[in-house]
């Protein structure tokens, strides 16, 4: 798994402190008291003007399920209908034999060309032979209000180790 930051609001902190002062009519003396102000107190709108955009590589289609139901983020996701996934890498759970595993996705792999030999079935049917392992990679934009939200849902420790991890990097 990889997380790339592309790009994110540049001087955020400033940024929450200006916006925040049209709601008190004030030059905001200490931006970072304000901001700090403003979390504990439940006036988190403010978070909403910063975004981040996240380039997302080598999680698996499982992963990428659980994460398209944040929907106040914004999502582009490698196609597997106009994308041929020959060869295709996949992600092993901890709790899995990864010899036994990687036998499997090999197997799949061979099934999935087969389909696809000659071009007789299109990428977008023969993708229904693929795993919920196959990798996938993606940008994911948000703000940072809902940046929070997930770090607070999916950093527990009930949540699935993938993402868990996923939102630790980003």
């Amino acid at each position: 798994m990889k997380v790339t930051l592309i790009q994110a609001t540049p001087n955020p902190i400033e940024t929450i402190a200006q916006i925040a002062s049209i709601c008190y009519d004030s030059d905001p003396k200490n931006a970072l008291g304000l901001v700090k102000h403003l979390y504990k107190n439940g006036h988190h709108s403010v978070f909403e003007h910063i975004y981040f955009t996240f380039k997302i590589e080598g999680i698996s289609r499982a992963c990428s399920h659980q994460l398209v139901r944040h929907r106040h983020c914004s999502f582009t996701q490698r196609s597997q209908r106009y994308c041929s996934e020959d060869g295709f890498g996949f992600v092993t759970p901890p709790t899995i034999n990864n010899e036994c595993f990687s036998h499997d996705m090999e197997e799949i792999g061979q099934w999935y060309e087969g389909y696809q030999n000659g071009g007789r079935v299109p990428n977008e049917d023969a993708r229904y032979i693929l795993p919920n392992a196959c990798e996938t990679e993606l940008y994911l934009s948000c703000n940072l209000r809902e940046l929070i939200h997930m770090a607070n849902e999916r950093l527990c420790t009930r949540a699935q180790w993938e993402i868990r991890e996923l939102v630790q990097q980003m």
